[in-house]
């Protein structure tokens, strides 16, 4: 079962691209007679789809890091339980993969990267530490990189393992549990985002299917064009500015 060799980047398979350029043409086209009465604008319009395809990308990625938090929150619930219990880390990580299989699929990513440490661990003989300490390379998430270190810490110094793991466990949940918090709310601004800035298009929409010559003046003169271009960068500009106003940086 593979994992990613890095999660902040994020590369569209052959699938993903021509969901991706199907949906984003449509977009184009769409854009294009809306505010121009022009397909042809709309195939103009299609080029910015090339350079869109890196703010996709690096959307999924965001969205993936997301993911894997979420599902690394349920794994130290499982490996703080198991170190209680009086098991060694490699047991503890298998009995984890075991736990969350019941949680997610299969496929799920902290699935597939505890399958790949087992597998590693058991078949491949490798060393513990190397195997989170190259988890938390190829994440780069804070949170995992935490934990890692404190386990390799406590590990090297032979320090006393299950206080050490239940105390940064149950620190490391309560900050990721108020994160978790910070997120749903700023979900919930963007979506009002998404929503506002839907609200334009719908009235321009609507305007020209009720009645097509109320809005004809802004099609057919120069002026009328020069508002639309307007309207057109105004709406667009809102929509990046309230997605950078709510984006904040986790750590």
């Amino acid at each position: 079962m593979s994992v990613p060799k890095t999660y902040h980047f994020y590369t569209l398979n052959n699938k993903e691209k021509k969901k991706y350029y199907s949906y984003s043409i449509l977009a184009c086209l769409f854009l294009g007679y809306l505010f121009y009465e022009s397909f042809i604008v709309g195939l103009i319009f299609c080029g910015l789809t090339i350079k869109g395809e890196t703010f996709f990308c690096n959307y999924l990625a965001e969205k993936r890091c997301t993911e894997l938090t979420e599902q690394f929150r349920d794994f130290l619930y499982s490996i703080s339980a198991s170190i209680s219990a009086g098991r060694q880390m490699p047991e503890a990580l298998q009995e984890a993969n075991e736990n969350l299989r019941l949680i997610y699929s299969k496929d799920a990513l902290i699935c597939k990267e505890l399958d790949y440490m087992v597998r590693g661990i058991f078949e491949s003989k490798l060393p513990v530490e190397i195997l989170l300490r190259d988890f938390a390379k190829r994440t780069e998430l804070p949170d995992i990189y935490q934990f890692v270190e404190v386990y390799c810490i406590c590990k090297t110094t032979g320090g006393n393992l299950q206080r050490v793991i239940e105390k940064t466990v149950s620190v490391m949940i309560d900050k990721m549990n108020i994160n978790r918090e910070i997120r749903v709310l700023t979900v919930q601004k963007r979506l009002e985002s998404h929503i506002l800035t839907l609200i334009p298009l719908a009235i321009i929409a609507f305007l020209n299917l009720m009645s097509p010559g109320y809005l004809k003046v802004l099609y057919t003169t120069l002026q009328g064009r020069i508002l639309m271009t307007a309207a057109l960068f105004g709406i667009g500009g809102a929509y990046a500015w309230s997605m950078k106003l709510t984006k904040i940086e986790l750590h």
